[in-house]
């Protein structure tokens, strides 16, 4: 069917047969780092003398990434990803994923099948977002939030963190992660670089965390 809508009982619009969600297409963990404690970057969350160049990180492309953090990871999204050894695993979501009949079939006005009930474990499913308020001094000052214990963050909506080093002079800067407890921890680092009040102070910043039901 076409022309169908589906809204949650928080009133986002779920399910539309205009759009083709972004489904499940790969994982991989995280496990062996490599240029350990390369980088000197420290916060008040820790530093990075155990932090390191994650192996096989998931490239930056297209697709969606979704991490799901092990206790006591801190990490570092920057391309490849600096972070400690066993820091989690990261997922990918995609919108060219070949949809699969069954159930229930969606189809778009163009008779495209963009969404059925046997894929629908494969569609990240937002349980909330990680909310820094517009103001808050992440530059000198951690912000807490509890996520729980069993979701992924959605890497792509975190402002990239950046480490420039011409061999001469290092500089970085972004927001720094540890995850304890179910507890996910921030607090933007710099050098060289910008600072949190010079870019997102007067806005904060909103990060989705959600479950992937097919990896639950």
């Amino acid at each position: 069917m076409s022309g169908y809508q589906v809204w949650n009982d928080k009133g986002a619009l779920v399910i539309d047969s205009n759009f083709k969600g972004t489904y499940y297409y790969d994982n991989r963990l995280y496990s062996g780092i490599s240029d350990v404690g390369f980088y000197n970057i420290s916060c008040q969350l820790g530093n990075s003398a155990d932090m390191g160049f994650a192996g096989g990180s998931a490239p930056l492309d297209d697709g969606l990434r979704w991490f799901k953090p092990n206790n006591n990871a801190k990490m570092f999204f920057t391309g490849p990803d600096w972070m400690t050894a066993n820091a989690g695993s990261m997922a990918r979501t995609r919108n060219d994923v070949p949809v699969e009949s069954g159930y229930r079939d969606i189809f778009n006005a163009a008779g495209q099948l963009v969404w059925s009930a046997v894929m629908a474990a494969k569609i990240p499913r937002i349980l909330g977002f990680f909310d820094v308020p517009a103001g808050f001094d992440l530059d000198n000052a951690v912000y807490s939030q509890n996520i729980g214990t069993n979701s992924w963050i959605l890497v792509s909506a975190v402002p990239g963190g950046n480490i420039s080093d011409d061999g001469t002079v290092t500089g970085f800067s972004g927001p720094f992660f540890r995850f304890v407890d179910g507890v996910l921890q921030c607090q933007w680092v710099n050098q060289n670089q910008q600072t949190w009040a010079n870019t997102l102070k007067p806005y904060g910043m909103r990060i989705p965390y959600g479950i992937l039901s097919n990896l639950t």
